[in-house]
């Protein structure tokens, strides 16, 4: 994001300006006493519904103000504003907004209206550019320190005007020596009142760029406090996805030692049963592990290879499950048990079919 303006040269080598972009904008407006909230809120959503852009936060300030002369406390003068944040962000395009000066002054026109407070004049008017909010306070008090001299100096003039002919012409009286001596005592006045109200504007100056400087530290040091928070909060998730990862592999290891250990017992159990009888038990295991239904055809053939050669199909098809056991879970037992009931009654039920074929015969 470009934040100042850049100069450039097209393709015909003229110079152009590319403005930078702003993301957020603040802006100060001047209030009334009895301005509330809802009258700014109302005011920005007619910004809003106008050129799209979206105030974030408002802050009305009703504490600032300066005396006009510093030893007389009825002299306060308030400076009533209110600072808006503003979303200087078309979220559409991604862009920031590009208003006009037109567009700018019918903001101010919408403020007058708004907030009901009397229009300032515009720019075009007074010829004025916008000030920084630390330029603004300096140059307001240059111009205070201009009022204070330049009154001095119409009483200077004025002076000279009402007592010039009488002192020129040598019959200045009494009356008018006396006017004389009091206008000269309110200038000498004047002119130590003077030096002591620009160190009173500058000490107030100095006083609220310190307070400002306080301020952007005190943001500074939260910013830096939020920062650390994440930080711990991130180093502490970071921790415990280690420890669960470290949880998982030890898991893993111990499944995978319990997995070793068990083809080892079912090695040495399957060596100690026959050829068929280990070829049925294999059948039995690989049909709880594939989570069949029913056996697969090549899994009945190995239990049947076994079964034929016994002459009570009932009783192998116990032998078959009893040396299963050990391989079986507790809600597993009962399907196995009663597939093996079913494949020893279709054996029992062919040999019977096969007899009454040799007796008809």
């Amino acid at each position: 994001m470009q934040e100042k303006d850049v100069e450039y040269k097209d393709k015909n080598g003229k110079t152009r300006v590319r403005k930078g972009s702003s993301p957020i904008r603040e802006g100060v407006v001047n209030i009334k006493p009895d301005t509330k909230m809802e009258d700014l809120l109302n005011y920005v959503n007619r910004v809003h519904e106008k050129w799209g852009i979206r105030a974030i936060q408002i802050h009305m300030h009703r504490d600032e103000g300066h005396y006009e002369n510093p030893k007389d406390k009825s002299t306060w003068k308030s400076n009533l504003h209110a600072h808006i944040i503003w979303d200087w962000i078309d979220h559409q395009t991604g862009k920031s907004f590009k208003l006009k000066a037109e567009d700018m002054s019918q903001i101010q026109d919408m403020v007058a209206e708004t907030l009901e407070m009397e229009r300032g004049k515009r720019k075009e008017e007074t010829g004025a550019k916008h000030l920084e909010r630390n330029d603004f306070i300096l140059a307001n008090q240059r111009k205070q320190s201009a009022e204070l001299d330049n009154e001095i100096a119409e009483k200077r003039d004025r002076l000279d005007a009402e007592n010039g002919n009488a002192i020129k012409s040598g019959v200045a009286n009494l009356f008018g020596k006396g006017k004389y001596a009091e206008m000269e005592k309110e200038n000498k006045r004047l002119k130590e009142e003077l030096p002591k109200q620009k160190a009173a504007l500058q000490q107030k100056y100095q006083q609220t760029l310190e307070a400002e400087r306080v301020q952007q530290s005190q943001q500074l040091t939260e910013k830096d406090k939020k920062i650390e928070e994440l930080q711990t909060l991130l180093k502490s998730e970071v921790l415990r996805h280690q420890q669960d990862n470290q949880e998982k592999d030890r898991i893993i290891n111990q499944q995978k030692r319990i997995i070793t250990d068990y083809r080892e017992r079912l090695g040495h159990y399957l060596s100690t049963l026959s050829e068929l009888l280990r070829g049925a038990v294999k059948a039995v295991i690989d049909y709880v592990q594939s989570g069949y239904r029913n056996f697969t055809y090549r899994q009945e053939g190995d239990i049947k290879r076994y079964m034929n050669g016994q002459p009570d199909k009932e009783e192998a098809a116990g032998t078959v499950y009893n040396a299963s056991l050990p391989f079986l879970k507790a809600d597993e037992c009962e399907r196995v048990k009663g597939q093996l009931s079913d494949i020893a009654q279709d054996m029992k039920e062919e040999q019977q079919q096969s007899r009454s074929r040799g007796l008809h015969l």
